[in-house]
């Protein structure tokens, strides 16, 4: 396209003001020197500006709103408008250095391993790592979805924000970043496979705790069946949240100070109710019961033949049910702890009236 204003000379005076003189004059100069055009310009060409001049993220700010003024007075669109420069120049780039510290020593503190904690602690160490050491907002944070992240190998990157981490070998794997987002991908993968929270807690209570001494695997991993959130929101007995997004800025932030302030309560280290419950015991006895000629009597069951779209069907009628229960017993939660505060007042002045029977004295 062939532009009226080439380059900055020619741009009337008026169009540039004496606020934005420098600047303007700085990148019209620069495209002159790389043959690209000055006005009107595309939002690469700035990009490549601004990288070929480093600065503060208020120099570039002020460059781009010369650039952008200049535009818009002579009747071009401004071309820093565009989503990835408004990103890259509002995203903290450098993360304080007393709260990396401070996340550092909560990571540290976050379990790896047991259930619900292992998978609530493999979470936060992920969040605290995106938001305190690589400098994302909660906002980015919680709109990340899993496939927005990959990893090579050796090197983990965000292509939409621009993000390269290398894997850091003398780093403690209990926080060394890769390290962190490894521990929760290769989690998601298991649910990939296993979408059973009986099984992810076995696996998570028989798992090997974190140690500054283990040692990370950099597998490849498998590729992503279901794509969602990568930070989902769960419950407080781990079940995922129905709703597909990640979690809100809100709750990530809550999240984040109350690990960053130390006010986390440990979780209490559940059972899995369905572990050893004594029904493969039974399933056992029962065909150990059955006489040979019963046996032969009995037609084994065959499982239907289902095409893909058949099982596809099956599978999202199910996850609507699950959302419909979901929502029609969203009011019950709040019934349910009301009912665990009174039955746990209840225990204690059974405990209380036990005493006085023995001849202790109340408790105060």
């Amino acid at each position: 396209m062939t532009s009226s204003y080439p380059l900055g000379d020619l741009v009337p005076a008026i169009a540039i003001g004496a606020r934005y003189r420098y600047d303007w004059q700085l990148f019209a100069d620069w495209c002159t020197a790389v043959d690209a055009p000055a006005l009107p310009a595309d939002p690469l060409t700035i990009a490549m500006f601004l990288d070929e001049h480093p600065a503060a993220t208020g120099t570039h700010r002020r460059r781009l709103s010369a650039i952008n003024t200049v535009h818009t007075r002579c009747g071009y669109p401004a071309p820093g408008t565009a989503h990835a420069l408004r990103e890259r120049l509002t995203r903290r780039t450098r993360p304080r250095p007393d709260l990396r510290d401070t996340a550092l020593e909560a990571i540290r503190r976050l379990p790896t391993t047991g259930w619900p904690g292992g998978l609530f602690g493999r979470r936060d160490a992920l969040l605290l790592t995106l938001t305190c050491r690589v400098g994302l907002s909660p906002i980015q944070v919680g709109r990340l979805q899993r496939s927005d992240v990959t990893f090579d190998g050796r090197t983990l990157r965000i292509p939409s924000h621009g993000i390269v981490i290398p894997h850091d070998p003398h780093e403690s794997p209990r926080t060394e970043q890769v390290a962190v987002y490894l521990r929760w991908a290769r989690l998601q993968a298991f649910t990939d496979r296993t979408p059973s929270n009986r099984w992810l807690g076995e696996s998570l209570t028989n798992a090997t705790p974190v140690t500054d001494d283990s040692a990370t695997g950099l597998q490849l991993l498998p590729a992503i069946r279901h794509n969602g959130p990568l930070l989902p929101s769960f419950d407080k007995w781990g079940h995922a949240s129905l709703s597909r997004v990640g979690l809100s800025r809100r709750a990530i932030t809550r999240i984040l100070t109350a690990h960053l302030s130390g006010t986390t309560s440990t979780r209490e280290q559940r059972q899995v109710k369905f572990f050893d419950d004594g029904w493969a015991d039974a399933v056992e006895d029962v065909v150990e019961a059955i006489s040979e000629d019963d046996a032969d009597n009995i037609k084994p069951v065959e499982p239907p033949e289902l095409s893909s779209e058949e099982l596809a069907a099956r599978y999202e009628a199910g996850l609507a049910a699950r959302r419909g229960t979901a929502k029609a017993m969203a009011d019950l939660e709040p019934a349910f702890e009301e009912l665990d505060d009174r039955t746990d007042e209840l225990l204690a002045r059974i405990q209380d009236l036990l005493e006085v029977v023995e001849g202790s004295p109340p408790r105060a």
